[in-house]
């Protein structure tokens, strides 16, 4: 009989390990995937999805449409965070017929709402600065819109305005207009946009809207 002491043991021994070169595969293989979703993540943050790009180009249209068909100015007002009383931190779109043919679009016109607020995804708001050359709503005079139905609201925000033509008459002006969303975070009242790339374009989605016609169409490649 072999005596205990004599018999060599081997720790770790028909234990199965990784060696160093496959340890060195996996975490190379976990570096490629994590660079590939920060560039997934990073390019989608500066693009919204094309839910944002149905929402903004249906409600336009939505409005232009409700223009002729009620023969009355409609307004789809762009309202920031801070216009709303909710505070919302989403920037939210909302259709106001309004009650007659005001004067002026910057006299406080009666209005009713049609149907509810839209919010666009988080992370994502209409930014200002001009595109392809022409205006943006965003830099344009706020209208103030006060309404009773379906309940009282004042609101003061940015807008696009058709007349029961379906043309285009606020922001004023002859020129088309364009409007940008983009992923943007809020400083002061004011989005400013995302860029991975600070020193680039803004990116996002980028319309514009004729005087005549008034129809939305992407105009970013």
């Amino acid at each position: 009989m072999l005596e205990m002491s004599t018999i060599q043991r081997h720790p770790g021994r028909g234990n199965p390990a990784f060696s160093l070169i496959e340890m060195m595969a996996v975490m190379a293989v976990t570096v490629i995937l994590l660079a590939a979703g920060l560039e997934h993540i990073l390019g989608s943050a500066n693009h919204p999805n094309k839910a944002d790009t149905d929402m903004l180009a249906g409600l336009i249209e939505q409005a232009r449409i409700t223009a002729i068909t009620s023969r009355s100015c409609v307004v789809l007002a762009l309202a920031e965070p801070a216009d709303l009383p909710a505070r919302d931190p989403r920037c939210h779109l909302g259709i106001f017929k309004l009650d007659g043919m005001p004067d002026s679009l910057t006299d406080q016109p009666k209005a009713v709402m049609m149907g509810r607020w839209h919010p666009m995804e988080p992370g994502i708001a209409l930014i200002g600065g001009k595109g392809d050359d022409v205006g943006n709503p965003m830099d344009a005079e706020k209208l103030t819109l006060t309404c009773d139905v379906p309940r009282h609201l004042t609101v003061n925000v940015h807008a696009i305005a058709f007349n029961p033509c379906g043309k285009l008459i606020y922001p004023p002006g002859t020129a088309p207009v364009t409007v940008r969303a983009a992923a943007s975070v809020y400083q002061a009242g004011k989005a400013v946009p995302i860029r991975s790339n600070p020193s680039g374009p803004t990116a996002g989605i980028l319309m514009k809207i004729g005087r005549v016609s008034a129809r939305p169409y992407r105009i970013d490649k």
